[in-house]
């Protein structure tokens, strides 16, 4: 009679030995990216630029499929649940790394997930309305503190990275501001336009515009260092504040057990597609910073970038809505 281990470390080795043909193989159909926001913004903008270039060098279709819904849990499950071959990728953003923390329940965990490439980083900018009388974070910090009910501020969100990362300065820093949730920028800028709301945190991308046009006034960028898409906004280094990183990211992962091999070969041709002249100026252009690096750089990032909001999360006693 085989015992149950023996069968266990059988079917592991017939596993192991199909990985290579496997992988050899691939592609020989089409390969799916899931993107779990609407169509037209920055992560479908960048997935649709890297999607055709793919297709070309992979000599099969690329798909870009849309699941937007319930803070891109829908799509995290669908691609966690999918087969761990290659044709079923997942675009995510920094919500990956947040959900968990804020859900009671998913249907899904950062388990089943294995990072293939980090595409592009963002800055997070804190942004004053044109009513706002503040010089610059220095000024801020102080007034806040002389007087914590002078200031509120929103975000994208409640839960959203430009809300965390603002709540994680306020635990540095004894910043003393109100959170707005808010359902997306285009109602922040309104807002803040016209003289409704002091602050905002947003993506640098979403406001870049109304910086550049003078519509409203940058205070720091919530990171360490300056970002290059605006240079000229001075970063929380400026104010002697150092080692903080409040920005986000776009990257892509496949199911948890996909071989090493085909991760490898994707990380490869999206890092070369990364570089092509036409498609770096289009992200570079939407405020977005190329990482590339390798899946195992990425996989820390994400595992890193987990605990760490995790704890902001719960200290802040965030919930989603």
């Amino acid at each position: 009679m085989i015992s149950p281990w023996t069968r266990r470390l059988a079917a592991t080795l017939f596993a192991l030995a199909l990985t290579p043909a496997i992988a050899q193989d691939y592609p020989s159909k089409l390969v799916h990216i899931i993107v779990p926001y609407p169509p037209g913004g920055g992560t479908d903008t960048v997935t649709r630029l890297i999607a055709p270039k793919l297709s070309d060098i992979l000599k099969q279709p690329v798909i870009v499929e849309n699941r937007p819904g319930a803070s891109t849990n829908i799509a995290s499950e669908f691609v966690a649940k999918s087969a761990p071959d290659g044709y079923t990728l997942l675009l995510q953003a920094p919500n990956l790394t947040t959900n968990e923390a804020m859900f009671s329940r998913l249907a899904w965990s950062l388990r089943d997930f294995a990072g293939v490439i980090q595409l592009v980083r963002y800055s997070n900018v804190l942004v004053a309305g044109p009513g706002a009388k503040v010089a610059d974070f220095r000024d801020l910090l102080a007034q806040s503190k002389s007087n914590p009910k002078a200031f509120s501020y929103g975000t994208p969100g409640v839960g959203s990275l430009s809300h965390l990362s603002t709540e994680l300065l306020k635990t540095r820093t004894g910043l003393a501001i109100e959170h707005i949730g808010y359902k997306g920028s285009a109602p922040i800028s309104a807002d803040l336009l016209g003289g409704h709301l002091p602050l905002a945190t947003d993506n640098l991308n979403s406001q870049l515009n109304n910086i550049r046009g003078g519509k409203v006034k940058p205070i720091v960028v919530l990171s360490s260092r300056r970002d290059p898409a605006a240079p000229e906004v001075p970063s929380l280094s400026d104010f002697g504040i150092t080692d903080f990183e409040g920005g986000g990211w776009y990257g892509i992962v496949a199911p948890a057990r996909t071989p090493a091999p085909i991760v490898a070969r994707l990380n490869a041709e999206i890092a070369k597609i990364l570089q092509l002249p036409d498609v770096r100026g289009r992200i570079l252009s939407l405020g977005l910073e190329i990482v590339g690096g390798t899946p195992e750089e990425f996989t820390l990032h994400i595992a890193a970038e987990a605990r760490k909001w995790s704890e902001v999360i719960r200290v802040g006693n965030i919930k989603a809505d």
